[in-house]
């Protein structure tokens, strides 16, 4: 049983909180659900500027175990498709990532993942996130591949990060293996 309240998590929040006092947050989220659901509950109440630190919690509370994002999971995706903020597409795509596609929601965020993917403003965490989701959706989908190969060489041509270099060509090199 937590202890902890709306209010006590909304000033840890806000002041200079250490490591320990988040990883706390952390283990509580993920070994107890009412509190999982208690920080969910605040995340959705806030505007998105603020909630994605709640959602930064609860994507730690899963890293082991997404058991508790199935609750979720719908409510995440409409969350991410209509958000943005680079932090809240950031922390919503990292929960979907960690489960399987739901296929009502799948195409309405493919399609705003290939906008963020496109978008040479967009943050790379949000570039990052969308060429993941794209490249699960061909794994269940291998029809798309031959699209996500076209989009993988026009993010090529505008020269990414050394890191998204690399997994650019790994996706791509996964994608041609599976051919």
């Amino acid at each position: 049983m937590h202890h902890y309240t709306v209010n006590d998590i909304e000033h840890l929040l806000k002041s200079e909180y250490s490591a320990a006092d988040v990883k706390i947050l952390f283990d509580l989220a993920a070994r107890d659900e009412t509190f999982f659901h208690m920080i969910w509950d605040m995340a959705r109440s806030k505007p998105d500027r603020d909630a994605w630190r709640l959602l930064w919690i609860l994507d730690h509370a899963t890293e082991k175990s997404n058991r508790l994002i199935f609750p979720i999971l719908d409510e995440l995706y409409r969350w991410a498709i209509r958000t943005r903020n680079e932090s809240i597409i950031r922390q919503t795509m990292k929960l979907i990532l960690r489960c399987p596609l739901l296929e009502e929601e799948a195409g309405e965020l493919l399609d705003r993942c290939v906008a963020w993917m496109n978008n040479p403003k967009a943050k790379i965490s949000s570039q990052a996130m969308g060429l993941e989701f794209f490249f699960r959706v061909c794994q269940q989908y291998p029809e798309m591949k031959p699209e996500l190969l076209a989009h993988i060489e026009a993010m090529h041509e505008r020269h990414p990060s050394a890191g998204m270099q690399v997994r650019l060509r790994e996706i791509r090199k996964a994608l041609r293996a599976n051919a």
